[in-house]
């Protein structure tokens, strides 16, 4: 039986789509705060998934178990660096002591291994690129910082509980179901506004560079993070192999959608953002043999065409 935390998010329904597809039981956790009914309804006729409509800092949640966990999937956070610059104290709280109580939820219902999605915000700036797992952590965001906590509280209940544990760092992902708002990934906002001929804008001088990852190729990770032994007390980066700075990004995109009348605006850079964010994906190809299978041509041109069909606001 496995727990997904953040069921109804981006990456959370694609997962649970995917476990269940493979023939796992799935309860699912969600709030809805961020996460839509919509992403889960194909998970919700399966008669091996259950939904909890809670949050991860319900002191009930135990309560409400009546199935015995083999795996957590937390993937429920805040993942803004804006909302973490915004509000510091929440993102904590969501982030850094909800990972904690998922972790103790592990614990009380003898859970044998919990996959926690970390974030490359961690990294800071580095000075080498690619970014590999031993590079050390230096946050420049209060999002960043709240990862971290989480990883530490991870290796705490490892080392004293035995539990088995997995950190998956994720650089940018991408993909159908990523949300739209102005904390969304840079994807999803340039699309859509690409799509309603609104403004494409390009913060500071759009030279920052990412390593675009498919959520397919995400989800996949995920779930070998869950189920090889080699991963157990890991910390790995999920990274595309492909790299791209955001003013390419924006014009590759706004090619996509050729009957745009959406135009590149620079404006003022943003603060707490990473210039670079480029990650090595070596070691995760050698403990679980994974390679990113979705290349960002063909992943860009599916997720341009997903929008167009669930255009949200």
């Amino acid at each position: 039986m496995a727990l997904v935390t953040g069921c109804a998010g981006f990456v959370g329904s694609n997962l649970v789509d995917h476990l269940l597809d493979i023939g796992y039981s799935v309860i699912g956790l969600d709030n809805f705060s961020n996460g839509l009914e919509k992403n889960i309804e194909s998970a919700l006729m399966n008669p091996r998934f259950k939904l909890i409509t809670t949050s991860i800092m319900d002191d009930e949640l135990a309560s409400q178990l009546d199935f015995e966990l083999d795996v957590i999937y937390h993937l429920a956070a805040i993942s803004s660096v804006k909302q973490s610059v915004e509000d510091p104290l929440l993102v904590h709280d969501i982030n850094a002591t909800g990972t904690l109580k998922m972790l103790e939820l592990a614990r009380l219902n003898r859970a044998r291994r919990v996959v926690f999605s970390s974030s490359a915000a961690v990294y800071g700036m580095p000075e080498e690129m690619p970014v590999n797992e031993k590079t050390p952590v230096e946050p420049l965001s209060p999002y960043g910082a709240s990862k971290i906590a989480a990883e530490m509280y991870l290796r705490a209940y490892h080392n004293t509980y035995g539990i088995e544990t997995v950190i998956l760092r994720f650089f940018n992902i991408y993909g159908p179901r990523q949300a739209f708002s102005p904390y969304s990934g840079v994807v999803s906002i340039f699309t859509n506004n690409a799509i309603q001929n609104m403004p494409i804008i390009v913060d500071g001088d759009g030279l920052q560079t990412r390593s675009l990852i498919h959520v397919d190729d995400v989800v996949e990770i995920t779930r070998l993070a869950g189920e090889s032994y080699r991963a157990v007390g890991e910390t790995l980066n999920v990274a595309g192999n492909d790299t791209i700075n955001i003013l390419e990004l924006a014009s590759r995109i706004l090619a996509l959608v050729p009957e745009s009348e959406s135009s590149i605006v620079h404006g003022p850079a943003r603060q707490g953002d990473i210039k670079e964010s480029i990650g090595s994906g070596e070691r995760a190809k050698k403990i679980l043999d994974f390679t990113p299978s979705v290349t960002l041509d063909d992943g860009l041109e599916r997720t341009v065409d997903w929008y167009r069909d669930n255009l949200r606001s």
